[in-house]
């Protein structure tokens, strides 16, 4: 007999269709010669993303990511955010773990890798959410 949530989606957060450039490095100590890979986001939520790279990544690893959105930033609220115009092209920077990462073409090194987030400022999260909630509402 198969299981009722056989297909059903497990994802607690929607995923939008996102393609923007980010920065991934292990996160370790001391943090001297931390070397930051380039990658690119496939889709994002309000509780992680997936992004594509040329190495992989084992589940448990701990990433700082930086992500490059456009927009989010108008959503932060605090005082900083509204005197500081280098925070309207601010990055997002969260501390990530990784939970699945597979191999996506035998021609060339290349790994899809899905992390959910683990520390974001609160501010932050807030602005992000709000902001992936208005891209939400406009597909539909």
């Amino acid at each position: 007999m198969a299981s009722k949530t056989a297909g059903k989606c497990r994802r607690k957060s929607p995923r939008i269709d996102k393609h923007v450039k980010l920065s991934i490095s292990r996160l370790q100590y001391p943090l001297t010669n931390v070397e930051m890979k380039v990658g690119y986001t496939n889709n994002v939520s309000e509780t992680g993303l997936c992004f594509t790279t040329d190495e992989l990544f084992k589940n448990g690893t701990i990433l700082q990511i930086v992500v490059e959105f456009m927009g989010w930033q108008h959503y932060l609220r605090t005082t900083t955010a509204l005197v500081d115009a280098k925070s309207v092209s601010k990055p997002l920077t969260a501390i990530a773990e990784v939970v699945w990462s597979k191999k996506i073409t035998d021609k060339e090194e290349r790994y899809a890798v899905g992390v959910q987030f683990k520390d974001i400022y609160e501010d932050d999260l807030h602005a992000f959410k709000t902001y992936l909630r208005k891209m939400l509402d406009k597909k539909h």
